[in-house]
């Protein structure tokens, strides 16, 4: 089978509000370089001083880029916390529902394919390799590591990389969400950290208004982390000065450029359309290659889920670690 989603080009500043909220249920670590799934969790503190400049480029030569992953963490967490599978419709990243959402905003460079397979009653979603993808330049990579860099210079970090689980409801369908975290302030409260150049003139910081803080606000938005620390550097990779936001300022301060609940409402309706599609045992990629559609195909590929989270599903478990989501109160459209 083959379907098509048309997708709007245009940015809505006059967007009907889209009720959301999404809740955190729980916490996991992945070890360095393998993505080993952990129980254990200490999120990493912020500094209470930020030593400026700082050298952002130290310890490049060593830096071995991560795997991403799928989603047998998540399984993982799923099957050692008991997690009643029957509230759940639908599992994914933060990473893949960012890029659905953000899609009519950056249509020239927000190409993505998306793996989707239905056991039982869940959906499971995850990246799709693809042969299309291209290697970093030095130069991608380095940038890349300036963020990862950053977190070690703005905040105590341990070994681990941080993962929690979050819950919320879109489209009607209730979904288990993953986000890798950076870490937390001194309330407690998570924070995401983001490298960006110095800006310098107007044209810039409309750039960064439009771009930067847009994707990271979303990003943050659905998984309700509620603090962005932005560190920015030279050309050089020289940290200058870091800027602490709060999602509500961030909103108010780019008002003018972007508007959350349009592109809310643009995922509930790609979910709405592609979620009932999906048929028990099959898969289905959900893809996106310019123009002007989003289309999802069946494809006789493997289905990727491991047989431990098979047979945790057969088993047809009823959650007693974590509570059952069905009964939490969510945000709906």
């Amino acid at each position: 089978m083959k379907a098509s989603f048309k997708v709007p080009r245009h940015r809505s500043s006059a967007s009907k509000p889209i009720k959301f909220n999404s809740i955190e249920l729980g916490r996991f670590s992945l070890t360095p370089i393998t993505r080993e799934y952990c129980p254990d969790v200490s999120v990493p503190k912020m500094k209470k001083v930020v030593k400026l400049p700082a050298d952002l480029n130290e310890g490049f030569e060593e830096f071995e880029d991560r795997l991403m992953g799928g989603n047998d963490c998540v399984f993982k967490w799923i099957c050692g916390n008991d997690f009643d599978m029957e509230s759940i419709d639908l599992i994914a990243s933060r990473g893949i529902l960012k890029k659905i959402a953000t899609n009519p905003y950056d249509h020239f460079r927000n190409h993505f394919g998306i793996r989707l397979v239905k056991i039982a009653d869940t959906i499971a979603m995850d990246t799709l390799e693809t042969a299309e993808e291209e290697e970093m330049t030095t130069s991608q990579l380095r940038n890349k590591y300036h963020g990862h860099r950053l977190e070690k210079v703005t905040m105590d970090v341990g070994e681990n990389e941080t993962n929690i689980v979050t819950t919320c409801n879109i489209a009607g369908y209730r979904c288990l969400v993953r986000a890798e975290v950076d870490g937390c302030n001194d309330e407690g409260e998570l924070v995401e950290v983001k490298a960006n150049f110095v800006i310098q003139y107007p044209k810039q910081l409309e750039n960064f208004r439009r771009s930067k803080l847009f994707t990271t606000f979303m990003q943050c938005y659905l998984v309700g982390i509620p603090n962005v620390l932005i560190g920015f550097r030279d050309k050089s990779g020289i940290l200058r000065r870091v800027q602490n936001y709060t999602l509500p300022q961030i909103e108010e301060e780019c008002r003018q450029y972007w508007n959350k609940d349009f592109y809310m409402s643009f995922l509930n309706s790609v979910l709405s359309w592609a979620l009932p599609q999906i048929e028990d045992g099959k898969v289905y990629h959900l893809e996106y290659k310019g123009g002007d559609e989003i289309t999802l195909i069946g494809v006789p590929d493997p289905d990727h889920i491991p047989q431990f989270f098979k047979d945790y599903v057969q088993q047809n478990s009823s959650g007693s670690g974590v509570p059952d989501i069905s009964k939490l109160t969510l945000g709906v459209n």
